[in-house]
């Protein structure tokens, strides 16, 4: 029996959604969807499914994953029920549901609850970093007071409990992704050969260059380092690039003493690539180029500066290690730049971030349906 939630509309608005239940079911939106395909009733379907309140529905289905916000669906939508934003949401509401914690839902729904949890742990994560580096003058100072066995346990609890929570969301997306009987299989496409064709989306942002290929386009003709596909994957593959780099560094024992060591070379590579993609989303939003730009939220905004930071005290490391330079504003610097990478990755499973690993599951899961 379809069990409907008639409170879930609303439910869904506390996420980001707009008037989404004025919609009359035209079809607009998925006429002017590039992804609109024969095998996918896009956006519409998701569209009804939350106007009649079928949450586990929603929660089953892949298509929510398969948009990439260019816009389109709600700049022309007669009764402005904002469909691009109404999926924005399902997703946020999605991976809280799919997070086991709670934690991901105070986060979306209180822009206050998200300001204070952030900071936390930011702080926490100052205190921690010192476990790292006890020969500063301030860890000592910090030790005299909380035993060091305290923090740095503590801090391995937190980075645990978070990998946790994230391998707890990724297991429940596919249980609930398996319960739906449309995510099964129809044209025989194989396993391996899926998983490629997700590894050559997030390679090559092929489906996402797409959506802004129509002649009326506002990305039409302009360079493709400067189109929303670029700008996307320059942010993906930068951090992706810098997390490998500093795991590297971590396991080998921090050997990057050089800006020629090859960890230090793919930083480098990476951090540029990360610095030009937050620098172009930064400027898109102030400007409001699109429709879809001009609306973000503070934890968008919150994620975008960590992201510049980050980049851009990473690069003023590599100047002070290039020149040996070992003082008290260096060491300010290496804190701030770790307590925003190491934050970051424990916001993982807990923001907007996680659809880093939310959407390659439903895109296996849409290649296998393909055919």
């Amino acid at each position: 029996m379809t069990k409907i939630d008639s409170h879930f509309a609303d439910e869904l608005k506390k996420y980001g959604a707009k008037d989404f239940d004025a919609c009359f079911n035209c079809g607009n939106c998925s006429a002017v969807c590039s992804h609109s395909e024969d095998n996918v009733s896009f956006p519409r379907l998701t569209l009804r499914l939350g106007v009649l309140g079928l949450k586990k529905e929603i929660l089953s289905s892949v298509e929510p994953w398969l948009c990439y916000s260019c816009g389109d669906c709600t700049e022309t939508c007669p009764r402005q029920a904002g469909p691009g934003q109404y999926l924005a949401a399902v997703r946020r509401f999605a991976i809280s549901e799919y997070e086991p914690t709670g934690l991901t839902r105070l986060m979306f729904k209180s822009p206050p609850a998200f300001v204070a949890i952030t900071t936390l742990i930011a702080v926490f994560l100052g205190f921690f970093l010192f476990t790292l580096k006890p020969e500063y003058e301030v860890s000592r100072w910090i030790f005299a007071y909380i035993p060091y066995a305290v923090i740095h346990n503590m801090g391995l609890v937190i980075f645990s409990f978070t990998g946790l929570s994230m391998v707890w969301g990724v297991l429940s997306m596919i249980i609930s992704f398996n319960k739906n009987k449309d995510n099964k299989a129809k044209s025989k496409v194989g396993i391996f050969k899926a998983i490629w064709m997700v590894l050559s989306e997030a390679g090559t942002m092929d489906r996402y260059k797409h959506c802004d290929a129509e002649e009326d386009s506002h990305w039409r003709g302009k360079p493709w380092f400067t189109q929303p596909w670029f700008v996307h994957w320059a942010i993906m593959w930068g951090f992706i690039g810098l997390l490998v780099a500093t795991s590297l560094d971590f396991i080998l024992k921090d050997p990057a003493t050089t800006i020629w060591w090859p960890s230090r070379i793919l930083g480098t590579i990476a951090g540029l690539f990360m610095i030009l993609g937050t620098s172009q989303a930064i400027n898109y939003r102030l400007k409001k180029v699109t429709l879809i730009y001009s609306e973000t939220s503070p934890a968008d905004w919150t994620f975008l500066w960590f992201l510049w930071i980050a980049g851009l005290t990473g690069f003023w490391l590599e100047v002070s290690v290039a020149f040996g330079a070992n003082n008290i504003v260096n060491q300010f610097v290496f804190l701030v730049h770790t307590v925003i990478s190491m934050e970051l990755v424990l916001l993982f499973a807990f923001s907007k971030f996680a659809h880093a690993f939310y959407r390659p599951v439903a895109l296996f899961y849409h290649f296998r349906n393909l055919g």
